[in-house]
């Protein structure tokens, strides 16, 4: 007679038995997988001072063995970054010069630590952002260009950018970095003052860029999409005549003044302005912003305060609720739609955004576009993608990893090899084994991909070609922020 199992044990049973199952058809399946884009199209290529480079920074270089359509191979740049191989931690930077202005990565970079110990060990460039003119009283002051962010930004848990709406309505990706570990999300702001004088909470729109115009994407539903033949061939300008912004004191460029873009008449409006000290207490208040249209005065954040501007019902409001003397409380609230939790806005915390998660779990994100922002002929006359590509991920050791997918770097600046990938393609060609990625962002692109290691005598080596072209030369471009590893209290933890 047999004797029945009993439940745990027959459970057990059936455990391992699926277990065998599925153990027998993975190795089967692995034994006839077709090899990865990577290992089939690219080879392993030497480092260029690989000895060099810090303690727990370890660099991979792959470089196209088949071209395809192209004339010169692509080169595949893959960091990884081992805390437990030093005390080394992620965070970003806005660069020395604060919000609102652009800087190269290696001006950002230098301007994190005057300690030599804390320099950054390596850094790639950010978040997605767009280039903004200054005001034409403005233009001859030594800051011809401010920016405004795409998405989510935060460095040391300050908010500079409130969250594009997204498609779904529910935001847009952005990798976190909390406590120095990344990790890939959507994020979602909220944004609300409350008055002193009883009255309700009313929701502002965002952080740091010009009322009435925003760049990119749709902030929130009132946000209007206008065709590039009204704005001049600008991309992605949304317009808003109803709008509260906040101006940070991490922001250093002047606050603006109506009328910044000649195409857009719902930032004309001369609206309202409101100072607030370190406490939210109004301690100016005024019709007119930045000091007004037809003036050159620069108006500033003070250290420490902050300022809100209004337009059309925004002004309005600023100028019923926001009197002298008055105190105002604001909130400022980032949600992870993904894990439906809040995120606290604390010191530890940095974000940078992008519209693009390129790998979630291991595998290609479903809803990832195939789109790009440059294209060239290739060697049949047909179209390649030469949108130069950056990306920031997690791998299956737990480790944070940068990726940068560029020409090759040339022997001066006087030329150039500008090549990239498909988003698509991108997304491809980073899911394979050999790199062990299980989510992955994409991050600024393009002119703005740059990538820059330290070595262990102190000096830096920029490992991207520079693809803007300035005064004759190629130059790496100015961006909002970047992304960087350095040793770090958190890495030690960590260790």
């Amino acid at each position: 007679m047999t004797t029945p199992l009993r439940p745990a044990l027959a459970l057990a049973a059936t455990l391992t038995t699926a277990l065998a199952l599925t153990t027998s058809t993975a190795t089967a399946s692995t034994t006839t997988t077709e090899p990865s884009l990577l290992a089939a199209n690219w080879t392993q290529t030497g480092v260029p001072g690989a000895k060099d480079l810090p303690a727990g920074i370890t660099v991979t270089n792959w470089t196209e063995k088949n071209l395809e359509n192209r004339t010169r191979p692509r080169l595949l740049q893959v960091v990884e970054i081992d805390p437990t191989a030093a005390p080394l931690d992620l965070q970003s930077t806005v660069g020395v010069e604060g919000d609102g202005q652009a800087e190269t990565v290696a001006d950002q970079l230098a301007g994190v630590s005057p300690v030599a110990s804390r320099h950054p060990l390596v850094g790639v460039n950010g978040g997605l952002f767009k280039s903004e003119p200054a005001h034409p009283k403005l233009r001859t002051t030594s800051r011809p260009v401010t920016l405004q962010h795409l998405g989510v930004s935060v460095t040391d848990g300050v908010l500079h950018s409130a969250s594009c709406l997204g498609p779904d309505g529910k935001g847009t990706n952005g990798a976190v970095i909390q406590y120095g570990v990344p990790y890939i999300t959507k994020l979602r702001t909220k944004l609300s003052l409350t008055p002193s004088d009883g009255s309700a909470t009313v929701a502002f729109d965002d952080i740091n860029r010009d009322p009435g115009r925003a760049r990119g994407c749709a902030r929130d539903g009132d946000d209007e999409a206008l065709p590039e033949e009204r704005v001049g061939g600008q991309k992605g300008v949304y317009a808003d005549a109803d709008e509260i912004i906040l101006f940070t004191s991490d922001y250093k460029y002047p606050v603006p003044k109506p009328g910044l873009d000649p195409y857009v008449t719902t930032d004309d409006d001369e609206g309202y302005e409101v100072v607030l000290g370190p406490t939210g207490k109004v301690t100016a208040a005024h019709p007119g912003r930045g000091g007004g249209k037809d003036s050159t005065t620069e108006v500033y954040v003070p250290s420490g305060g902050r300022v809100l501007q209004g337009v059309g019902t925004g002004g309005t409001w600023l100028r019923d609720h926001a009197r002298l003397g008055s105190t105002l409380t604001i909130s400022q609230k980032l949600t992870d739609e993904r894990f439906g939790r809040e995120i606290p806005l604390g010191p530890s915390v940095d974000v940078v955004s992008s519209f693009h998660q390129l790998l979630r779990d291991g595998a290609v994100a479903q809803e990832l576009r195939n789109s790009c922002g440059a294209t060239g002929t290739g060697a049949d006359g047909t179209p390649i993608c030469t949108d130069s590509r950056v990306a920031l991920g997690t791998n299956v050791r737990g480790h944070t990893v940068l990726v940068t997918l560029t020409g090759q770097p040339q022997q001066d600046n006087t030329t150039t090899h500008e090549d990239g990938a498909w988003l698509h393609a991108w997304g491809e060609l980073l899911d394979c084994e050999e790199l062990g990625l299980i989510d992955a962002l994409n991050l600024d692109g393009g002119g703005s991909a740059t990538l820059i290691t330290a070595t262990s005598t102190g000096s830096t080596v920029v490992s991207t070609p520079p693809t803007d072209r300035a005064n004759g030369v190629y130059v790496h471009r100015a961006v909002a922020d970047a992304v960087y590893a350095g040793i770090s209290g958190y890495g030690m933890y960590k260790k």
